[in-house]
């Protein structure tokens, strides 16, 4: 009985004993300082414990830049809440979502970022470089991003950006109009558009890799008239380098505009189906020459 009671109290002892090495053990690991952030290193972004990741566009700097100014607890990093950070990061120009995951053991932030997309590069002449972007979703980026970490395919808009002494305003109906209009003369002259002159919003350019569009107005007729571009073409590759422009601001009437020394006029014989050329009176040699696209809606045909 005597051995019984003695063994009983050995292990009573020993469980307290356990329980208390326990108890004191995960006090030390939960006092760790690997729990922590080392905002020292935080704040000079030490890879060690901070990974920014998806920034194509974005600089290093900005967010960073951002993480310095945000007031982080100093709590063990599974306690951390990075709400307010994500919130910040989302007020850069260039972030469209934010995700902020945290790692322990050493504690380290790993800050993902998902951009928004580059549509058009902006500036106010083919000589300058582009100073600001206008994204998929019509937010502008302004020259504090410039140049971007990495090329961006995006075509170049020629743009003063101003109007009437205002700062011009974009949003997402606007640019979605660009893009249309970009993708509808892309397809239809199997050509890529270099670039986009709306400086002059009622008489718009257009450069395709050969030859230039005088489009004039973005409105309910633009993507009547991009269709156009397809069969005019083949006309104007005729006149190879004497071709100007390709005029198609009217939806009832397209032309050519050439430079040289004559007035060619180019009608489409309906009968035949083929082109008839005439040369009319020559003129100067500092005048333009402009050829005249009379092709009529299939519609038009069978009625």
């Amino acid at each position: 009985m005597a051995n019984r009671a003695n063994l009983k109290r050995v292990r009573m002892l020993l469980s307290l004993i356990l329980i208390y090495c326990v108890f004191y053990f995960s006090a030390k690991v939960i006092k760790s300082p690997q729990w922590y952030l080392d905002f020292d290193k935080l704040s000079h972004a030490d890879k060690s414990v901070l990974i920014i990741q998806g920034n194509n566009i974005t600089p290093d700097y900005k967010i960073t830049n951002i993480i310095r100014q945000t007031q982080l607890p100093n709590v063990q990093i599974f306690r951390l809440n990075t709400k307010e950070l994500e919130d910040n990061i989302m007020q850069l120009q260039t972030i469209k979502k934010v995700f902020i995951r945290r790692y322990w053991f050493p504690a380290r932030l790993n800050v993902a970022v998902d951009e928004r997309v580059p549509a058009f590069l902006l500036a106010p002449n083919l000589e300058s470089e582009p100073n600001s972007a206008l994204t998929t979703d019509g937010i502008l980026i302004d020259h504090d991003y410039f140049p971007f970490k990495t090329p961006v395919k995006a075509k170049k808009l020629l743009t003063y950006g101003v109007r009437n002494g205002i700062d011009e305003v974009w949003d997402k109906k606007k640019v979605d109009e660009l893009i249309k209009l970009t993708k509808a003369i892309e397809m239809y002259s199997n050509q890529e558009v270099q670039y986009i002159d709306i400086r002059d919003k009622s008489d718009i350019y257009i450069m395709l890799k050969d030859y230039l569009i005088r489009f004039g107005e973005i409105n309910d007729t633009a993507q009547s008239r991009a269709k156009w571009i397809a069969s005019i073409l083949p006309q104007a590759e005729k006149y190879g380098k004497k071709t100007k422009y390709i005029d198609l601001r009217w939806e009832d009437s397209r032309y050519i505009r050439l430079e040289g020394t004559k007035e060619i006029k180019e009608a489409q014989n309906q009968q035949t189906n083929t082109p008839i050329i005439k040369e009319e009176e020559e003129t100067t040699q500092q005048e333009e020459k402009q050829v005249k696209i009379e092709v009529e809606d299939e519609e038009n045909t069978e009625n």
